[in-house]
């Protein structure tokens, strides 16, 4: 069984929808974020600038490391020993400087005749103590040149990751451009599913009237009552979508999910160049990420070098400072001062291997270096080629908004004559509420498209970004 529409409760069901809406907004006064509020709370507050700013951190550190293995290194040692081992106590005793003619055993020599007899005081001296307290110094001079390669290494590493921690702002303020775009384009869509209900509501009184004066059918009255309730379902639907998009650009801003929101201004972003080849020259020059990539690509390559440095001889020197006492005491001084040269002649092919593995990876880098090269290229052709054509759909979309609103006016007016049907109003409609929804479209394909040719040539940046507020 179909029940029948019921026009009264549905145009009261729409005028509840709009009070409602219209009472949230003067009950909860949303805070208002222009939008470089929203892009400094993003850069302040999103996660992901706190791991750039760690990756920066852990590339400066490996700069002090490497820095640090052409300093002396110091190290001060204590050891206690206790032992009664013939050598041992002898050892010690002469570190402490306190071995005795007795030490050697000479007590038990009586002349030639004992010259096979085993002393005792040698062989079986009991256990001794000694407290040694030793600092010793080990200066590098030479090394292959590992350090120098492990320097080169974490000086391009560190410009990697300054290039990529700009990389990621750029990115953050284009999502944040992104989001922002969509809370307008969505109270756009809002705006004309309101337009859509109010049209709506218009032709359910209109035919009611016209029904009563019998001029036309009931059933056109039911048609008319049809349209209202998906203009209705449709105005609920771009209401859930701006929420959602709100949504998108608090989580990016990392604020209360609850937290009122609305947006200032719309925001119009220039392009950074007229001319295409500009632009793309700008992308292979100017592009964060691909220059953080190009520095990776050069860390790779000190890499190998630094696998090479155990092919070369290496020279350190060494000086030692030592005390010996029986107590613990600093007793009996002494000194060493060495030289050490050391050459590997052969590891069976360890070092080659490692030589090979780090080619293998700086020709990785390098190829992925120029994949992202041809991958920012193509985003800038397409972006560039989108924007052309969306501009010019936009131009004709707002000519069709004009010519749909004039062909309703012309329809409606046909149809409170008697001449045109309810059919033939809900298609014009229909039209009319399309090349809106479509002129909404492509001032957002612009806005972005816009965009992404900023992000690819390095100048999404909002110290750079010349911007001007949008009338909606």
């Amino acid at each position: 069984m179909i029940m029948p529409f019921k026009p009264k409760k549905v145009v009261l069901s729409v005028s509840a929808i709009l009070a409602s809406t219209m009472l949230m907004s003067f009950s909860v006064q949303a805070q208002e974020y222009s939008f470089g509020q929203c892009v400094d709370l993003t850069l302040t507050q999103n996660p992901e600038i706190g791991a750039s700013r760690y990756r920066l951190q852990q590339a400066e550190s490996a700069l002090k490391e490497s820095n640090a293995h052409r300093l002396p290194q110091v190290t001060l040692s204590a050891t206690a020993m206790n032992s009664d081992d013939a050598l041992s106590v002898f050892g010690m005793k002469l570190s402490q400087r306190q071995a005795t003619f007795r030490d050697f055993g000479l007590a038990d020599y009586t002349g030639a005749s004992a010259i096979d007899n085993q002393p005792n005081d040698l062989n079986k001296p009991g256990s001794h103590t000694d407290f040694n307290t030793r600092l010793e110094v080990m200066i590098p001079v030479w090394n292959g040149g590992r350090v120098s390669s492990y320097q080169e290494q974490a000086k391009a590493m560190i410009q990697a990751a300054q290039h990529g921690d700009e990389a990621v702002k750029q990115m953050l303020t284009y999502n944040v451009y992104q989001a922002y775009e969509g809370v307008h384009t969505a109270k756009s869509f809002v705006q004309v599913a309101e337009q859509a209900v109010k049209a709506a509501q218009s032709y359910v009184e209109t035919t009611k009237n016209m029904v009563e004066q019998g001029i036309v059918v009931k059933s056109e009255l039911l048609s008319a009552n049809v349209h209202l309730s998906q203009a209705m379902t449709a105005l609920e639907k771009a209401q859930t979508q701006e929420q959602i998009a709100k949504d998108n650009l608090r989580m990016l801003m990392n604020i209360d999910d609850h937290s009122p929101l609305t947006v200032g201004p719309r925001v119009d972003l220039t392009v950074p160049s007229k001319d295409l080849q500009k632009l793309l020259d700008m992308a292979s020059n100017a592009n964060p990420q691909l220059e953080a990539s190009r520095q990776v690509v050069r860390s790779s390559v000190a890499a190998i070098d630094a696998s090479k440095a155990d092919n070369y001889p290496s020279f350190n020197i060494m000086a030692r400072g030592d005390t010996h006492d029986e107590n613990l005491a600093f007793g009996a001084q002494s000194y060493t001062v060495a030289g050490v040269v050391s050459w590997k002649l052969t590891d069976f092919g360890l070092t080659s291997s490692k030589i090979d593995q780090a080619n293998a990876i700086a020709n990785e880098k390098q190829a992925a270096l120029q994949s992202k090269e041809n991958q920012t290229k193509l985003m800038v052709l397409k972006a560039w080629r989108s924007l052309q054509v969306a501009e010019k759909q936009r131009d004709s979309n707002r000519l069709a908004v004009g010519q749909a609103e004039e062909a309703q006016r012309l329809i409606m007016k046909r149809y409170k004559n008697g001449v045109a049907t309810m059919t033939e109003v809900l298609a014009s409609q229909a039209q009319l509420d399309q090349s809106r929804a479509d002129l909404v479209r492509s001032t957002f394909e612009i806005n972005i498209q816009k965009a992404q040719l900023r992000l690819a040539t390095g100048t999404m940046d909002m110290h750079d970004l010349q911007t001007k507020n949008m009338v909606n």
